[in-house]
């Protein structure tokens, strides 16, 4: 079995998605939506992120991607490259991972990528991480959701041919 990799960000107008570590957003209705979305998932997190967050990531099972082999964590699987996690998931039969970032990882996991829910926030201002030009595959949008400070998109990758 194939695994489906999903990634779920929020960004700003123009792909930010952080700035010295956070949010540059407080949008509660989407942080609950996100946290929603991966409780009781696999989720794929890079190394900086997941310690960002403290070890932890509340609700969901964390494979933390990052090329420091010495690297190690109680609380999550730990892969050194995008083959290890595809053969992880493989061998233990998971079916689905969300991917949630951060820079590196959404720019390194974009080819294996099969839907993206991407909410895009009320937001133009400073950052300094921003999502990877994604609009580089092509995406059909299957479901959009309107909030008050921001939109949902659920987007499918179209396959190649």
């Amino acid at each position: 079995m194939k695994v489906k990799f999903i990634a779920i960000a929020a960004l700003g107008k123009n792909r930010e998605i952080g700035i010295q570590g956070k949010l540059p957003w407080n949008i509660p209705a989407e942080s609950n939506h996100y946290k929603s979305a991966i409780k009781g998932q696999y989720v794929l997190i890079g190394r900086k992120n997941f310690e960002l967050n403290g070890g932890d990531i509340e609700g969901a099972m964390p494979i933390v991607l990052t090329k420091n082999t010495e690297f190690s964590s109680p609380n999550a699987i730990i892969c050194n490259s995008m083959e290890d996690v595809v053969n992880y998931a493989e061998d233990m039969d998971i079916q689905t991972i969300y991917v949630i970032g951060g820079g590196e990882v959404y720019d390194l996991t974009l080819p294996y990528l099969s839907e993206f829910l991407c909410s895009i926030v009320d937001y133009e201002g400073p950052a300094d991480t921003f999502f990877p030009q994604y609009m580089s595959y092509e995406w059909e949008v299957i479901n959009t959701e309107i909030h008050d400070e921001w939109t949902l998109y659920h987007m499918i990758k179209r396959p190649d041919f």
